[in-house]
């Protein structure tokens, strides 16, 4: 592609090298050139600069530049921050280790850039399996300026659909390493109050949930502990961002109340009344009541009540987890 941009991919990983290798091949699969790899190897202890060192020359033949980083383990914030220094490109695209996209999913999103100007481009994605989209519908992916909207969550991207213009990625700032989950969408945030979305409103990209990823909610425990990321998340969102142009103080209400509705019936399935009290009381704070965090407070009487015999709430999804305490 004659006079066409480097577009970076950057790729944390750790200890994956029985699944990095497929995600690998299948990247450079890309029908876009030019195409830059930017593999971080996040400190893995398994066999992963061994299938880094086998895949060179499968990309340098492939036409794509691998740049294979290592780091001592720091975590995927830190990670995705040593990708985004060193990328070359003129765009930066982010894809974690046990995710796929479809071949021609650069080349749409790079031409809707191209033809309308915008500086990043978002997708729809299939969630955990295909069983359905991030966002669920075309109409919320982001158009235009409209961090509000995002904030709320009335729009929203995922990550690994995201082709942004590495200057603007930059400005952003670097991923907050502090968080062991919810980096990432605390970072979007930063980006929504910067950048002119445009949209391909296609299913170009796949989500997987592997076990013993960050993300993986397949206990109560880990639903709890996963919580303090965006809890953190949500209040350096307003820190960052309540200055810039275009933060809306309602919409951030909003998604606190969201957030804190879960947060609360988690702490419940886990059987801490008194935790998930004291966090119901804080999200309304916040949130000044917004909906539909107020509605909660019949779960926390229910719970009180069940307390008292010994049991607690049920988890919908997660019963055998939730049996008597």
């Amino acid at each position: 592609m004659a006079d066409a941009p480097l577009v970076s991919v950057v790729i944390p990983t750790f200890n994956r090298a029985a699944i990095l290798e497929q995600t690998l091949r299948d990247t450079a699969r890309q029908t876009w050139r030019p195409l830059e790899l930017v593999v971080v190897n996040d400190g893995s202890r398994d066999r992963t600069d061994d299938v880094l060192a086998g895949l060179r020359s499968v990309m340098e033949q492939a036409g794509v530049t691998p740049r294979f980083l290592h780091q001592a383990n720091a975590g995927v914030a830190a990670a995705r921050n040593l990708g985004l220094r060193e990328a070359s490109g003129e765009y930066i695209a982010f894809l974690d280790d046990d995710d796929r996209w479809e071949p021609a999913k650069l080349e749409k999103q790079l031409s809707a850039l191209q033809s309308s100007g915008a500086d990043a481009c978002a997708c729809l994605i299939h969630n955990r399996g295909g069983t359905a989209t991030v966002p669920r519908k075309a109409e919320q992916l982001p158009q235009g300026s409209c961090p509000a909207e995002l904030l709320d969550r009335r729009k929203s991207f995922h990550i690994i659909s995201l082709v942004v213009r590495a200057e603007l990625a930059r400005k952003a700032g670097e991923f907050d390493t502090s968080l062991r989950t919810a980096e990432d969408t605390e970072w979007m945030m930063r980006l929504a109050h910067h950048a002119n979305f445009t949209a391909v409103p296609e299913v170009l990209a796949t989500y997987n949930e592997t076990p013993g990823s960050l993300s993986d909610g397949s206990s109560l425990e880990r639903l709890v502990g996963q919580d303090q990321g965006p809890r953190r998340a949500l209040a350096l969102m307003r820190e960052r961002c309540g200055a810039l142009p275009g933060w809306d103080e309602q919409a951030w209400r909003n998604r606190v109340a969201q957030d804190y509705d879960q947060f609360v019936k988690h702490l419940l399935y886990a059987g801490d009344v008194k935790a998930a009290r004291e966090t119901y009381v804080e999200g309304m704070r916040l949130s000044q009541g917004a909906p539909p965090l107020p509605r909660v407070k019949s779960k926390l009487r229910k719970a009180r009540w069940l307390a008292l015999f010994g049991r607690k709430l049920q988890h919908p999804k997660l019963r055998s987890e939730a049996t008597r305490g």
